[in-house]
């Protein structure tokens, strides 16, 4: 699976379950280096950068969780924001009598890969950086509650929210570690990280399990080593590097795997899984069947695609938007929902995996409304909609118009992905049965994402990253303060006041009761559910395939990668 991810990919609620773990025979430990390189395939793209405060793909995302170090961790076992996860600073946290004031501890024995330490001005510099308004990133939307950051000393953060947050750890979290002293000297104002400043894709100072080697467009990122990494039980990072290689599509990746040229495969495409569960079960390799960390969705584009504009204006009012001329009509898009068959999609590009969702939540997420059951295919009621908004047939093509114009939709997504290629011409004829045209727009991934930040695109449909802990992510997805276009995810221009309103309340409510704030939940993901700017396809469970020579290799319900600095293979 390739596709958009938040900082932080967290699956919650349903263990892994391992199909088959070869027998290792107990051995010596292997030293610092002495494992074989950990090689892996994207076919996502090239990179854009290795600077944690500007990813805004799945490729970089992926590189730059190798390279930097975390503010605050994860738990692997719960995907709870937790003190003392191993390659993370905070230590503990406390929020004061006031609500709004948390303070965090941090550790004081990491350092760079230059040698030296990491301090809280590292996170202060982040955040500076972010909140400058000088960057193109949508980390600017996760910590749009925060009022202030300062660091009193070198182990102390405080963060002082305008409101009492429930989410506050959670938004914190996600506030970049990036080398202060080496950022200043390569990037003189923060304005220079967006132009074509050679650190951005070379970064000299780094402080995770790896430290990067090189960058060669259209073939790989290689990592090697980090000498000064400690942060495991071992001591010592025990694989010599960590290769991000590049392949065209799927297809090759899953022949480089059983060629043995790449140690695993995040995601097994579905027109495979039954023979993989059949090799793995002779012994070939080990395959672990894992919940999704998110959805494919179909995003509506509800602006206009040739004049996109932000949601909000400086003083913080709604922009109403130019209305797409096709998709701004919500009848429109709710005939879309009905003439999609997702049970001929299963079948046909998702070999029966998919699992349908109502609900703008995983289902596994604490706050997933449940009551919300997946748009029904019913073709009869999309041409009825379709009636009702004037689009009809009526030079006999088979193609709807409505005052000269064809009803016609351009679906942009990514190449390279079966399940994405089978689907999107699955939806191509689906579509057309209702009087519907759709073109396919399949490009290579970066472009796609240039495309979906733009905001010029009519339907985009993408593998969508979120988190199960943490339901603000509607917010970021959805809401006005996210709808930048270039840089922000609320790419649909979706807004609706009570769903604005309700996902503040939630977040906010006095004593966080988890009761009282599904409830708010819920109805937004009502309101979501009826003013439809989405058709969610579908989340699935993912074989994750891993090559039996892997040791210490031990995939926990919301991370597969948790221990990668144990990772060896002699």
């Amino acid at each position: 699976m390739s596709g958009i991810r938040f900082n932080r990919w967290l699956v919650l609620g349903v263990a892994a379950v391992t199909l088959l773990v070869a027998p290792v025979m107990a051995q010596e430990p292997l030293g610092f280096g002495e494992g074989q390189p950990i090689v892996v395939g994207n076919f996502g793209g090239d990179i854009t950068t290795t600077n944690p405060l500007l990813v805004a793909d799945g490729a970089s995302s992926d590189v730059v969780a190798r390279l930097f170090p975390l503010f605050i961790g994860i738990n692997p076992d719960t995907g709870l924001e937790t003190p003392g996860v191993p390659n993370s600073l905070a230590t503990g946290w406390e929020l004061g009598e006031d609500g709004v004031t948390l303070t965090v501890t941090l550790r004081d024995d990491l350092i760079w890969s230059d040698g030296t330490p990491i301090t809280s001005a590292d996170i202060q510099y982040a955040y500076d950086a972010i909140a400058s308004g000088e960057l193109d990133t949508q980390l600017a939307s996760y910590l749009a509650t925060v009022e202030s950051l300062t660091t009193p000393d070198a182990t102390t953060v405080v963060i002082t929210f305008a409101a009492p947050d429930c989410a506050a750890v959670t938004a914190i979290s996600n506030i970049p570690v990036v080398p202060s002293a080496y950022y200043a000297s390569v990037y003189p104002t923060y304005a220079d990280m967006t132009t074509d400043n050679p650190a951005n894709l070379d970064p000299a100072v780094t402080a995770s399990a790896f430290k990067f080697s090189n960058f060669r467009a259209g073939e790989q990122v290689t990592l090697i080593a980090n000498e000064n990494y400690s942060d495991n039980p071992e001591g010592h990072t025990v694989a010599e590097g960590y290769v991000y290689k590049n392949v065209t599509d799927q297809i090759l990746e899953v022949e480089q795997f059983l060629a043995g040229q790449l140690t695993l495969i995040a995601s097994v495409p579905e027109d495979r899984q039954q023979e993989f569960e059949d090799r793995a079960a002779a012994g070939e390799f080990q395959l672990n069947l894992r919940p999704a960390g998110g959805w494919q969705v179909l995003l509506f584009n509800t602006a206009n695609p040739a004049n996109p504009q932000n949601g909000l204006d400086e003083a913080g009012e709604v922009i109403e938007q130019e209305p797409h001329p096709i998709l701004g009509d919500l009848a429109v898009r709710e005939a879309l929902t009905h003439a999609i068959d997702h049970a001929s999609l299963n079948e046909g590009a998702f070999a029966g995996t998919g699992i349908p969702v109502g609900g703008a939540l995983l289902p596994q997420s604490w706050a997933y409304n449940e009551n919300l059951a997946p748009y029904a295919f019913d073709p009869e009621l999309a041409a009825s909609l379709l009636e009702g908004a004037g689009w009809v047939d009526s030079d006999g093509d088979g193609i709807r118009e409505k005052d000269g114009v064809k009803l016609t939709l351009a679906l942009t997504t990514f190449t390279g992905n079966p399940s994405i290629d089978a689907s999107a011409i699955l939806m191509q004829d689906q579509l057309k049965q209702v009087g519907i045209e759709l073109t396919l727009d399949i490009i290579e991934f970066g472009p796609m994402i240039d495309k979906l930040l733009g905001q010029n695109y009519d339907l985009l449909m993408v593998f969508w990253g979120v988190s199960s802990n943490a339901p603000q992510d509607m917010y970021d997805m959805l809401s006005a303060e996210a709808d930048l276009p270039g840089s922000g995810f609320g790419a649909t221009s979706f807004y609706n006041e009570e769903f604005e309103t309700l996902m503040k309340e939630a977040r906010a409510l006095p004593g966080c009761d988890s009761a009282a704030r599904k409830a708010l939940y819920d109805r937004a993901q009502e309101i979501v559910y009826n003013e439809v700017p989405w058709y969610l396809v579908n989340t699935s469970i993912v074989p994750v395939a891993v090559t039996n020579g892997l040791e210490n290799f031990d995939p926990r319900a919301n991370s597969t990668y948790w221990n990668l600095p144990s990772w060896s293979i002699r």
